[in-house]
């Protein structure tokens, strides 16, 4: 009977479990959400509210390890249930992000979390557990002097001490008290702690208060460790992938960069051996996320770029003569000339609706997401390395200008030909005018690419030991 009624939750979990840890994630996902435009609108609530904010990372944190380890160990597949479709979530880097604002949101504002808890200990733990330590028959005295202790402990504390910078709160001591409280009240015949469940409630609530002011960092570990990805690297790096190709998800790609930065708390005192691996994965993987953030949004710049050179050059004076000449042929033959329609530079802004999004509208949506990503954080510290991500996007635009510019020469030597320095520069300053778009996405300095690419172009080869715009000048006119 047994047996039957076990191969029966099994039937049903592997039918069931998936989608409804597939809706699980998308409620979490509003709610974290939510939760973050409360809390940065009104940072003083995360004090009264951080247990919710702790609960919604515990969840958090335990629905992606669901999906991790079922999407790597995949239950056998029963008739027509799709329980691949569920395992692969699109929607996942939104998660991510939102855990990662959560925790960075909580670090910012540890202060007021600490003035918030003080206060708590001071005003109200510390008067309710001396008035039920009066109301309390404890058995022996050793118990009365911990209790003792505990409550002066906490009834001490002040809000200048965490404005003191010099002053760190240490409450191990108390909570080990506690612990060795509730294994004297806890043993024996008669447990005074069963009858006493006000006083265990109480000093729990306590224990969790004092860990809001010493023990901070700890909890957001404790609560928000996404290290285990270190071990699923397959499963992260497709994620990563298909966030890249997903611009829906683009702005929260920023969220697995981050997370390589738990890597380190993966790491275990009883194997050392593997501390090393762990740090090499933990910098060549943010080195190639960041890296293959960069050079997406180098290319959605260069597609945007090459087509502003491309109307550009519609604009220049060679392309009106084929105008002009239609115009006076066509005059010749009718005496009564007709209205002549000619496909002129600037149709292609004309709308007919704002629902039919260009290919560039699109291109420039893509890149605002890319862009807020990587604009997102200055700085991501993995280890004891700092990782700029604005900096992977200066470099790939500085080499990318760099060729682009050579390639707008159009240098050919076997038909010494090359491109007219008037229509060189008119391509050259359509090139530049989408580049200094690009510090209306990202705080990057643009004139600091100019300065470093254009200069090089005066001499004989460039950084990369390449011909520049005068030495193929020269030789042309050689």
């Amino acid at each position: 009977k047994k047996v039957g009624e076990v191969k029966e939750c099994y039937n049903t979990a592997v039918t069931t479990a998936a989608a409804n840890h597939r809706e699980r994630r998308k409620f979490l996902r509003t709610a974290l959400k939510e939760l973050v435009l409360i809390c940065s609108d009104q940072p003083g609530l995360l004090g009264p509210k951080a247990l919710f904010v702790f609960m919604g990372l515990c969840f958090s944190r335990d629905e992606i390890y669901w999906l991790l380890r079922h999407n790597e160990n995949p239950p056998p597949r029963q008739g027509k249930v799709k329980l691949q479709e569920d395992l692969v979530d699109r929607y996942l880097p939104e998660l991510l992000f939102h855990m990662e604002e959560l925790r960075s949101l909580v670090r910012k504002y540890s202060q007021v979390i600490q003035r918030y808890y003080v206060q708590y200990l001071a005003g109200y733990d510390a008067v309710a557990l001396a008035q039920m330590i009066q109301n309390t028959a404890v058995t022996s005295e050793e118990d009365n002097v911990l209790l003792s202790s505990i409550c002066q402990k906490i009834s001490e504390l002040s809000v200048d001490n965490v404005e003191d910078p010099d002053h760190v709160f240490d409450f191990l001591g108390l909570r080990l008290d506690w612990g060795r409280l509730q294994s004297y009240l806890s043993s024996g015949k008669n447990p005074v702690l069963a009858q006493q469940k006000d006083l265990a409630a109480l000093l729990n609530t306590v224990s969790f208060h004092t860990r809001m002011v010493d023990n901070l960092d700890e909890m957001i570990i404790e609560t928000s460790d996404l290290s285990l990805f270190c071990f699923y690297s397959k499963f992260f790096e497709d994620n990563f992938q298909m966030c890249l190709e997903f611009p829906a998800q683009n702005r929260f790609i920023i969220a697995f960069p981050l997370i390589c930065g738990h890597f380190s708390n993966i790491t275990n005192e009883l194997c050392p051996e593997e501390r090393i691996h762990i740090r090499e994965r933990s910098l060549s993987v943010i080195n190639l996320f960041l890296d293959e953030m960069s050079k997406e949004a180098k290319n959605i710049i260069t597609t945007v770029c090459d087509e502003q050179c491309t109307l550009s050059d519609r604009l220049l004076p060679k392309h009106c003569a084929p105008m002009i000449a239609q115009v006076v042929n066509k005059k010749k033959r009718d005496k009564t000339p007709k209205k002549l329609e000619f496909e002129k530079p600037g149709w292609e802004s004309y709308r007919k609706t704002r629902e039919d999004l260009t290919t560039m509208d699109k291109l420039h949506m893509a890149l605002t997401e890319l862009c807020y990503a990587i604009n997102y954080c200055a700085t991501i510290s993995v280890w004891e390395y700092t990782f700029a991500p604005r900096e992977y996007l200066h470099q790939h635009l500085e080499t990318r200008f760099s060729r682009a510019l050579a390639g707008m020469v159009m240098y050919s030597p076997e038909t010494s030909e090359i491109a007219k320095p008037s229509e060189l520069l008119n391509s050259v300053k359509a090139y530049m005018n989408v580049l200094q778009c690009v510090e209306n996405y990202v705080n990057i300095d643009i004139t600091r690419v100019f300065n470093n690419v254009l200069l090089q172009q005066t001499q004989q080869s460039d950084s990369a030991g390449e011909p520049t715009i005068a030495s193929r000048y020269t030789q042309w006119y050689s």
